[in-house]
């Protein structure tokens, strides 16, 4: 990874954000929830009452009454540092490898927007989870990464690599599938080979996937082997583009509007921040 730019950063995070926001939708209730940028938390409240905190990252806002994108760092509200914190980082990377997406205020609010820049922020952080809260002014949301023990994804399976695939063909999120799932298996700790110019083999715990790509880069065909002692390979097979592309993805239940943040608890204490997706394919 020698040239290091947005889109080389959004293709990096892409697929794992995929496969963390469809773990998040299934594992927890996020239909009552408050920010608190005091604790840098997102507190959601159960049926009985009891609240369990996450913590929360401001990475910036999205504003389509004014038609931009501002970045945590330069948010006006004077949040705490623990709540801008990774956003800060962010901007030091971007000025350290020249990306001005990384290091400008504010950014003209184009469609995906968010979303690029939010799986290249997750690429660089490894926090790979996140929220869209609403902020109470007008249509204007906050996208904040969440960072919490038990938000860790299970294992990699054949299966979970099957499911990031068809989500991935379903819903783009990267303009090089190859380079995504590359970052996919790095940052999953699942082993991948090219096995042919045009196909790669993820190695996982239980069985193999090999992915044949198109002469743009992007999945053109999937097979899969479990192990030796109980199956033989089978044969690439062309996905069901057509199919998995009309299927709907799970709708996320309706953002409340934020309640005013409590400010009752000085801010928590930051842990040492891991180690980039970014840093690691550098080596640095």
């Amino acid at each position: 990874m020698t040239d290091v730019d947005l889109a080389a950063l959004s293709d990096a995070g892409a697929f794992v954000s995929r496969e963390h926001q469809a773990h998040l939708a299934g594992t927890v209730r996020l239909d009552r929830w408050r920010v608190d940028p005091a604790t840098a938390a997102l507190v959601l409240t159960d049926d009985d009452g009891g609240e369990h905190r996450l913590r929360a990252h401001l990475v910036g806002t999205a504003s389509p009454d004014d038609g931009s994108w501002l970045w945590g760092w330069e948010n006006p509200s004077g949040f705490p540092p623990a709540f801008v914190r990774q956003s800060e980082r962010v901007r030091d990377l971007g000025r350290r490898y020249a990306i001005p997406e990384l290091t400008t205020p504010s950014l003209a609010l184009e469609d995906g927007l968010p979303e690029r820049l939010v799986d290249a922020v997750k690429a660089l952080t490894g926090l790979t989870a996140h929220h869209v809260a609403a902020t109470g002014n007008g249509a204007t949301r906050a996208w904040l990464l969440l960072d919490d023990p038990g938000l860790g994804l299970p294992a990699p399976t054949v299966a979970r690599a099957v499911g990031v695939v068809t989500s991935a063909l379903a819903g783009g999120g990267a303009g090089d599938h190859r380079r995504a799932l590359t970052a996919w298996a790095q940052q999953r700790g699942a082993g991948i080979e090219r096995v042919a110019e045009d196909v790669d083999q993820l190695n996982l715990s239980d069985g193999a996937l090999q992915v044949r790509y198109d002469a743009g880069g992007r999945i053109a065909g999937l097979g899969r082997r479990l192990r030796a002692s109980t199956a033989a390979a089978a044969p690439i097979v062309e996905p069901d583009v057509e199919s998995v592309a009309t299927r709907p993805e799970p709708e996320p239940p309706p953002a409340p509007v934020a309640a005013e943040p409590e400010v009752e608890v000085e801010p928590a204490t930051e842990r040492p921040t891991r180690r980039g997706l970014l840093q690691r394919l550098l080596g640095r």
